[in-house]
């Protein structure tokens, strides 16, 4: 699965997994991670004698071993070995053999279902396309940009007890930040590439319901905690600011002071 970060490509395949009654297994990756990080390794016996080590199953051969759902985050981050060692998984002899490791390993291939989730890699990040070998092994599907009433309904849906009024502006408030900043790049220049998603819109919700009474939900209070405080230079966090007023109006005035935790 293919898309921009917060379309909810780990969430399908999360949902889908509950569903169907699978167990599923999430595994990060990045340009850090190695193979062995993924399969396994000899560890430091606990308790045991000094210099006794065994071995221990890593996420994915543990999953794969006892037949469950993976899926792979950030797909296109990861280095060439890790990605020859995942190739492996796909062997129609269901046998996984790692040179590094110098082992082999069987694969319940009746059971496992493999996903594989990232970013268009023209977005940056150290992204790069993946072998067209490797892609081969998948069923490639690209989802698309929420759109904002898509966003409007899964924020309702999910915080029932915030107003609908109120997530409809803040889904307006989203998207003209993205307009501006992202797709025009009228402003924020310093600091980016930003990205403004409904990840943001989680978070903001969830501050409100754990900060405010119910009846009394005020966006403002933490606009500046959630967009603004993340822009590098005073014009941009002011024109976040601005961008809220112009929004919302004179009712919800942004919090600007200092907080303490």
């Amino acid at each position: 699965l293919e898309g921009s970060p917060g379309v909810g490509k780990t969430s399908l395949v999360a949902a889908l997994a509950k569903a169907s009654g699978n167990h599923l297994v999430r595994i990060n990756l990045s340009d850090q991670t190695d193979v062995s990080d993924l399969f396994g390794t000899d560890l430091p016996v606990e308790g045991g004698k000094g210099g006794q080590f065994a071995w221990r199953d890593g996420p994915l051969l543990a999953a794969l071993k006892a037949g469950h759902w993976v899926v792979l985050d950030e797909l296109n981050l990861a280095s060439q070995s890790v990605l020859e060692g995942l190739n492996a998984c796909f062997d129609h002899r269901a046998e996984i053999y790692i040179p590094e490791l110098g082992m082999s390993f069987q694969v319940q291939h009746e059971k496992t279902k493999i996903f594989g989730c990232q970013n268009p890699f023209g977005q940056g990040g150290g992204r790069k396309g993946l072998p067209k070998s490797f892609l081969n092994r998948f069923t490639q599907v690209f989802v698309d940009q929420l759109s904002s009433k898509d966003m409007e309904h899964i924020v309702d849906e999910v915080f029932p007890r915030i107003d609908k009024k109120i997530i409809s502006k803040m889904v307006e408030f989203s998207t003209r930040l993205v307009q501006e900043v992202c797709v025009e790049r009228r402003w924020g220049h310093k600091g980016g590439p930003w990205e403004f998603n409904l990840r943001d819109l989680f978070r903001w919700c969830q501050l409100m319901q754990s900060d405010q009474s119910e009846g009394g939900f005020d966006p403002g209070q933490h606009v500046s905690l959630v967009y603004a405080d993340r822009m590098r230079s005073v014009a941009d966090k002011a024109k976040v600011l601005l961008v809220f007023r112009e929004v919302f109006g004179e009712r919800y005035e942004p919090y600007c002071g200092s907080r303490h935790f």
